[in-house]
C-alpha cells in the first residue's frame, strides 16, 4: 500500500513538473494574445473595419484564426518600426518615460532586463553571472553584472568596481543594484540563461557544471 501511495505521489509530482512550465508559458502567451485581440478582435473598431473589407473583397465577414494572424502581424510590425530611425527615437522616448515614472519604473526596468536577457542574442543588459558575499560575510548571493565601466564612481571608491543586479527571488519583477569591487566577485562562467534558471527556480535547477566537485573546491578555496 505504501509503495502504491509513493508511486502515485511521485507520478503526481512528475506531472506537475511537466505541466507547470508548459502551463505558465502558454498562459503568458495567452495573456499577450488577449491583450492584442482586444484591439484587433472581431468586436473592436479595427476588427469591424477588417470585417467590412473582407465582406467587400471575398464575401465573408470573418474567419477563424484571423485574430491570431493579426496578433503575429502586429508584433512583427512593431519589431520593424523600432528598427528604423523614427521608430527607435519614439521607442527611446517611451523607454525613458517608463523608466523615470515612480513605481512603474521598478517593474518595467526589471521585466525589460529579464526579457532582453532571455530573448535577445545581442543583449548587453546582463554580462556575466557572478557569486558574491552578500548581504554579509559568509553568505553568498548570485548576481548579474550589468555594467563594467562606472567612470568616476571608481575614483570615489578607489577600486575597480562593477554594477551587479540581484533578483529578489522568487519575484522576478523586483531586485536591487549594488556596486561591488571586481576583486570580491567570483565569475562562474555560466550563460545568462543558466543563471536566470538557477535564480528564478530558487536554487532548484542547478547547472550541470555545478555538480562537479572541483567547482565546490574553487569556491571554498580548497586545493
Amino acid at each position: 500500500m505504501r509503495t502504491l501511495l509513493a508511486y502515485i505521489k511521485n507520478s503526481f509530482i512528475n506531472g506537475l513538473l511537466v505541466i507547470l512550465p508548459l502551463g505558465f508559458t502558454f498562459y503568458i502567451l495567452w495573456l499577450i494574445y488577449r491583450m492584442i485581440i482586444n484591439f484587433t478582435g472581431k468586436n473592436s473598431d479595427f476588427g469591424k473595419l477588417i470585417s467590412n473589407f473582407l465582406m467587400m473583397t471575398i464575401g465573408q465577414e470573418w474567419f477563424p484564426g484571423i485574430g491570431a494572424i493579426f496578433t503575429f502581424l502586429l508584433v512583427l510590425l512593431l519589431g520593424i518600426i523600432t528598427r528604423i530611425y523614427i521608430g527607435r527615437r519614439f521607442y527611446a522616448l517611451v523607454d525613458r518615460l517608463m523608466g523615470s515614472t515612480p513605481i512603474v519604473n521598478k517593474m518595467y526596468v526589471t521585466v525589460k532586463q529579464v526579457i532582453n536577457a532571455i530573448l535577445s542574442r545581442n543583449s548587453s543588459t546582463f554580462r556575466d553571472v557572478v557569486l558574491l558575499e552578500y548581504p554579509r560575510r559568509g553568505t553568498y548571493t548570485l548576481g548579474f553584472v550589468t555594467n563594467n565601466y562606472l567612470g568616476k564612481l571608481e575614483d570615489i571608491i578607489g577600486k575597480d568596481v562593477v554594477a551587479v543586479f540581484i533578483f529578489t527571488t522568487p519575484n522576478p519583477l523586483s531586485g536591487m543594484t549594488i556596486i561591488v569591487p571586481k576583486e570580491d566577485l567570483n565569475y562562474l562562467g555560466l550563460t545568462i540563461e543558466e543563471g536566470l534558471r538557477l535564480v528564478l527556480s530558487m536554487g532548484i535547477v542547478i547547472p550541470a557544471k555545478f555538480l562537479d566537485n572541483k567547482i565546490g573546491e574553487k569556491l571554498t578555496g580548497e586545493d
